[in-house]
């Protein structure tokens, strides 16, 4: 009986099938080993840079709340947040988040032309919000600077960008200020019903209701 098993399990497909496994593992072992080190490497070296990555954006992060610290506050004059925040160090998005802050903080003040300056000199961010605040920035610039129709081209470009990260009815309603200011009603009239139309729940639809309310009064 014992004889007729041990030929049944030789002649077992499964027996074979596990057989020759084991001898092609004994054949390659040192190649499999080798192979499963290298995995090994890849993945001890992607969870490396996602841990740097991970200490980088908190270290950006923790930079950029100490920014918004200094911007906003009460106790410290323009100057005083200027100073600080040149003061601070910084690196790829969080730098252009400061040079925003710093550019905000120089148009506060009245100084257009070092407002100006520092967003000429701007890095392009790979935050696309980043650089969508810059030409927000830089509307702003040419709205003080008497130059409405440009200004308007800006804000007429983010409202276009379907990626745009700033609010449209925000937009809208900037560009309805600058219209009106420059006696474009028309238009103005129409981007402000646009905003109560499409974005009824919005802060900037009160304000669209009480502009329009305004221009009907006149």
């Amino acid at each position: 009986m014992k004889r007729k098993e041990r030929e049944h399990l030789k002649e077992d497909p499964f027996q074979q099938f596990i057989t020759r496994a084991l001898e092609t593992l004994k054949k390659f072992k040192k190649q499999i080993f080798l192979g499963i080190a290298a995995a090994a490497g890849v993945v001890v070296i992607i969870i490396l840079v996602a841990i740097i990555h991970s200490f980088s954006i908190s270290a950006e992060n923790k930079l950029y709340a100490q920014a918004l610290d200094i911007k906003n506050d009460q106790n410290l004059s323009v100057e005083q947040k200027v100073e600080k925040l040149s003061q601070l160090k910084s690196k790829g998005g969080i730098c252009a988040s400061i040079k925003l802050l710093l550019a905000s903080l120089y148009f506060e003040k009245g100084d257009i032309q070092k407002s100006q300056e520092i967003l000429d000199n701007f890095p392009t961010s790979k935050i696309k919000l980043l650089n969508d605040q810059k030409k927000l920035m830089e509307a702003e610039i040419l709205i003080s600077s008497m130059k409405q129709k440009e200004a308007l081209e800006l804000l007429n470009q983010l409202l276009n960008d379907p990626g745009a990260e700033i609010a449209k009815d925000f937009i809208l309603l900037k560009m309805a200020r600058i219209q009106v200011k420059t006696e474009q009603t028309e238009t103005a009239v129409a981007n402000l019903n646009k905003i109560i139309d499409e974005y009824p729940q919005s802060a900037y639809s009160f304000e669209a209701r009480n502009l329009l309310y305004e221009l009907k009064e006149k």
